[in-house]
This record gives structure tokens, C-alpha cells and sequence, in this order.
């Protein structure tokens, strides 16, 4: 059978290889020590899961992996029985955390290992690769249940009806979501099988989610976090079909960040909206006790992709990524089905420390000073007392080595005991976010409850505010010139209009352009964009004037924004004025 990896021959050439732009595929480097042979990486078993899907390499502890690790960006290379991933894309040479280290300390963590490494190079394809059709047998149509789940949410195990089984695997199913995202147990699906390798392809039950058809604007619905700036952040409701939402739509604190409020890999809820016809999503205004709309099944039969408190969370003690439980939410098949998602995980992988590694080299130095002395035994034949000293020698360095072992241990414990606390961190964080969130929406609410109790109605809070918009706006040496005039009035539609607005600082700049036009100083600023309101759109329509002789005008609030909202208001045969309504930039009703 041809091997389907390569044994390095020269470090310097691999890492060479691997920093050089124009891969096309990710590259697993696994490292095998040659005395610890017990915790071995399956290699054999990786190159047959991940198949062509990535280049599969075999360094042997020893020179060549000190070459390979001293070409490389600091704590980028691989030693011991260990392995990485390096994608193509190189992003890991700037962020060594994107390529975390997969150790195996034992039989058990070799196993798990092995599969986080499958995972790792499964999350980095984002296309299918096509399937080489089978070439003596055409596949044949079945139907199955799905029995558990494999290989961190890659493989699903499905039972016929005749009694046998065979596998889905997730880099041929489009989109390519972990399965036990799309599935469940005790389902039931229908594919094409493939009796040579015993796999079942379901692409037929794929369904095509359509937004128009899924949500309405004001509905509250799940996303994904992809991917998570200080800045903004990129939700998805479903594969696909991505929206950047920025932070002034995270957060109504602009001291606040998205990645404050918002993990890479969190499932979150949303407000979905539609302006002038473009899909916007928010995190305003989000109420915990609101019914949320269920994510979309992305196979026929299948069940929602995303699910309220599921987030792709780090669990460094099994060296892996997976979605996290959601409170009383069901199972999903077992310790088999846990595993990473397509996504990318919430934080990288903790690091083995400085003190172990000083620790593995000593034990190694050890190692190779008993294997000295146990030549020099052999050696010296009938040698009598030299024979008799180099065994006390070597019995001494026995109990050295012992005692380095039980050092090492206790290192290990202490890492692993990081390793859970880390993930406890990690979890309380999220915790953390999401009732920051919660908190900041309530406390806006608080805030608006309180101004409406201070007044008995709408219209004097409206007076109450509008005055202290003019005495902040104008200067006091302008004050005389400018006086708030005390006949003006407002329409019964403008105080519902001006403070139905949530988003911050728009009700301010609403009252600082009221004041302008009360005061006269809206006409001759530029900015203020007055003119006449018309009946159409046309040039040559004539303005719209009440029965009363009022003239209605428009005035701009806001510039070069989403929406930017408008003021419209009359001013009446007297000259005084009347505000008519705060409006959004499309909006021509006086």
C-alpha cells in the first residue's frame, strides 16, 4: 500500500516549505520521539482521515526537528510526540495561537490528539473537494439512522437497515458544518452509499435557507460570531449569508469594544432589521425574555444549526474544539460526539510552560546517560569491582531519573490543572458578555422610564428639553440675539417621533437642530440643508401649504449616515413655527 505521508529527511527544507507563500494546502507535522514509543500519534490513521485534504509529514525527534524549530517563528515548531497544523494561508506566523500544539502525554491523550488534529484540518477547508467517483460500483440508495457521532463532529455513524453500518463525513457535505450540528441522534436520513468505502452522501437532503422567507424586520434571531474585531463583528445567520455589524450596534457606550461584548465562536442573539431594504443586524435593545426564532434546519430533516447557549468554546484538557451544552438542551451522542466546529475556536491552546519542557530535556539527557553506562555493563564482561561500581552507578541514576520522572508528573498535573481552570475562565467570560449586554439595555430603558416620570406629559418634558438643548447650544454672549421664542409649538405627532429613537446621541442632535430652526440660525447654516417640503419629488412641485397658510420646510439632523434623519415643521402666516415630526431621511410626510 503507497504511504500516504512523508518522512522528513531535512527540517531546514520542511519549515522552508511551510513559510513559502503559494500552498494550497494546510500541512500536519507530526513529531515521533524514538524512546517513547508507547504515546505514538497514529500517523497512519491521520493520512487516511484527512486523506488529500492536506499535506502529512513525519519528523523524528533529533536533529532534524532542532532544524525544523530553529527556522521557524518563536514557539511555532513541534517536539516530543506532538503535532501542529500549518495553514497555507501563513496567518499563523504572525498569531502562533491559530496553530496550537497538539501534545500526547499517554496512550489516551495520544488518541485525542490524533482526532483534535483531524479537526484542525478539517476547519481550515473551505471547499469541498470533489469526490473521486467509484469506479467498479455505482452507489446505491439507503436509508439509515444516525447511531452517535466520531472524530469531534466529523463523522457520523449510521445504521442500515440491513444491519450494517457506514459513515457521513463532513468535508463531503456541503456546507461543511460539524454534523451533530445538522443532525441528532435517532434520526433518520436518505443517501447515496458507497459500498467500497462505506460512505453515505447526503447532499440531496441539503436545503436552501431564503431570508425573505425565514425572518421579518424586528425579529429576534441566532448568529454565529466568525469573526470578532475591536471594531465590529461578523455574525452568520446561517452559511453564507454573513452581516459586519459594527459597534455602535453592539454597544450604546462608545467607550465600549465589540470584542469586550462579543467572543469569536459565541452563538448570540440578534435584532433582525431591514433599512431601505438592506439587512442590518443589532445587538440593541435585545430582550432576555423575548421568543427567539429558531435557526434554520441547513439539511431536510434536520434540526436548527445554531441553538441558544451552544457557542464553540477551547476545552484545552482534551486538545480540542466543541460546542458547549446548553442548559438543560439535549444531548448530542455521548463522550463520541464532542469535539471542534468548522469554526474558529473561542482561544488557542495553552502552551506547554518553560519549567516542563526544561524537564523533558533533562529526563532525555538521563535517558541517554543510562543507555551509556548499560554499553560500558556489557562491555566489561567479568570486569569484578569496575563492574560492581558502574551498577551502583547506574542504580543511582535510576533513582535520579525516578525522582526527574516524578517532577515531570507533577509538572503535568499542574499544567492540566491550569489547562481546567483556564477553561473555567473562558466560560465565565462569555457568562460575563452576555450580561453586560443584557445590563446596558436595561439600563437604557431605566434611563427613559425616569425622564418620562419627571413629567406629567409628553409635551412638557418636550418644552423642559428643548430649553436646555438652546441654553447648551448658544453661547451666552449670543443668548440676547437669539432667544427661544416663547410662542412656538409642537404637532401632536412630534414628541412620539423625536423620542421613539433608541439609538444613541440621536434625540441631542434632533433638539440641537430644533433649536436652530426656532432660533432663526438653521437658514444660514449650511449644514441644515433647508428648503422647502414639496408635495413629490419634482422640481417644479409646488411646496405643501395648509389650509391655515402654513408652509411646511425640511431640515437635515444628521449627514452621511444610514438613515439620516430629518426635521419637518411648519411656519404658520405669524412667522412662529410649528415642529411637525422627527423623521428618517426617506420619510417626505410633513
Amino acid at each position: 500500500m503507497e504511504q500516504a505521508y512523508v518522512v522528513v529527511t531535512s527540517g531546514k527544507d520542511l519549515a522552508l516549505r511551510l513559510m513559502a507563500s503559494g500552498r494550497t494546502k494546510p500541512a500536519a507535522v507530526i513529531s515521533w520521539h524514538p524512546e517513547q514509543r508507547e504515546n505514538l500519534l497514529d500517523v497512519d490513521h491521520i493520512a487516511r482521515e484527512v486523506g488529500d485534504l492536506a499535506e502529512v509529514y513525519w519528523l523524528e525527534n533529533g536533529p532534524e526537528s532542532y532544524a525544523f524549530g530553529d527556522c521557524l517563528p518563536a514557539g511555532a515548531h513541534v517536539f516530543g510526540n506532538a503535532a501542529r497544523v500549518y495553514s497555507e494561508d501563513l496567518r499563523w506566523m504572525t498569531d502562533v495561537h491559530r496553530s496550537p500544539l497538539r501534545m500526547a502525554r499517554d496512550r489516551q491523550t495520544a488518541v485525542r490528539a490524533a482526532e483534535a488534529l483531524i479537526e484542525d484540518v478539517l476547519s481550515l477547508i473551505t471547499v469541498v473537494p470533489p469526490k473521486t467517483a467509484p469506479v467498479r460500483a455505482l452507489p446505491r440508495r439507503v436509508r439509515g439512522t444516525v447511531r452517535a457521532f466520531a472524530s469531534a463532529g466529523s463523522r457520523a455513524i449510521v445504521g442500515l437497515g440491513d444491519g450494517s453500518c457506514c459513515t457521513i463525513q463532513r468535508e463531503h457535505v456541503v456546507p461543511p458544518v460539524r454534523l451533530d450540528w445538522m443532525l441528532e441522534i435517532g434520526q433518520s436520513v436518505e443517501g447515496d452509499l458507497n459500498d467500497e468505502d462505506r460512505t453515505l452522501d447526503i447532499n440531496a437532503l441539503k436545503t436552501a435557507p431564503r431570508l425573505a422567507e425565514l425572518y421579518r424586520p424586528g425579529d429576534l434571531v441566532l448568529a454565529l460570531a466568525e469573526q470578532v474585531t475591536a471594531k465590529n463583528a461578523k455574525l452568520t445567520l446561517y452559511p453564507g449569508s454573513s452581516w459586519s455589524v459594527d459597534q455602535a450596534r453592539i454597544s450604546s457606550n462608545p467607550l465600549d469594544t465589540a470584542d469586550s461584548l462579543v467572543t469569536e465562536g459565541e452563538v448570540v442573539v440578534a435584532r433582525f432589521l431591514r433599512e431601505n431594504g438592506a439587512v442590518v443586524l443589532s445587538l440593541l435593545d435585545v430582550d432576555d425574555d423575548a421568543d427567539v426564532v429558531d435557526a434554520p434546519a441547513l439539511l431536510a430533516g434536520g434540526t436548527p444549526w445554531l441553538r441558544p447557549g451552544r457557542h464553540l468554546t477551547e476545552q484545552p484538557t482534551a486538545g480540542r474544539t466543541f460546542p458547549a451544552k446548553a442548559p438543560g438542551g439535549p444531548g448530542g451522542g455521548g463522550a463520541a460526539s464532542q469535539g471542534s466546529g468548522s469554526a474558529a475556536a473561542a482561544g488557542p491552546a495553552p502552551k506547554p510552560s518553560a519549567a516542563l519542557m526544561t524537564v523533558q530535556l533533562q529526563l532525555e539527557a538521563e535517558r541517554r546517560k543510562v543507555a551509556v553506562l548499560q554499553e560500558l555493563v556489557a562491555a566489561a564482561g567479568q570486569a569484578g569491582a569496575g563492574l560492581v561500581s558502574l551498577q551502583q552507578e547506574q542504580d543511582a541514576l535510576r533513582r535520579e531519573l525516578g525522582a526527574e520522572q516524578q517532577i515531570a508528573e507533577d509538572a503535568r498535573a499542574a499544567l492540566e490543572d491550569a489547562e481546567v481552570r483556564l477553561a473555567r475562565r473562558n466560560e465565565e467570560l462569555l457568562d460575563l458578555k452576555a450580561h453586560k449586554r443584557r445590563t446596558q439595555t436595561a439600563l437604557k430603558r431605566a434611563l427613559a422610564a425616569g425622564s418620562d416620570a419627571l413629567f406629567e406629559t409628553a409635551g412638557e418634558r418636550l418644552r423642559h428639553d428643548v430649553y436646555l438643548a438652546w441654553a447648551k447650544n448658544v453661547p451666552a454672549s449670543d443668548k440676547a440675539r437669539q432667544p427661544l421664542p416663547p410662542d412656538w409649538k409642537a404637532g401632536p405627532e412630534f414628541a412620539a417621533s423625536l423620542y421613539g429613537f433608541t439609538e444613541p446621541g440621536v434625540v441631542a442632535k434632533a433638539l440641537k437642530a430644533t433649536v436652530e430652526v426656532l432660533t432663526g440660525t438653521a437658514e444660514r447654516n449650511a449644514a441644515r440643508e433647508v428648503h422647502a417640503l414639496r408635495a413629490s419629488l419634482g422640481a417644479d412641485t409646488a411646496q405643501l401649504v395648509r389650509e391655515d397658510g402654513a408652509k411646511s420646510y425640511r431640515a437635515a439632523i444628521e449627514q452621511k449616515v444610514a438613515s439620516a434623519r430629518r426635521l419637518h415643521y411648519w411656519r404658520l402666516p405669524d412667522g412662529s413655527i410649528e415642529l411637525s415630526r422627527v423623521v428618517v431621511h426617506d420619510d417626505f410626510k410633513p
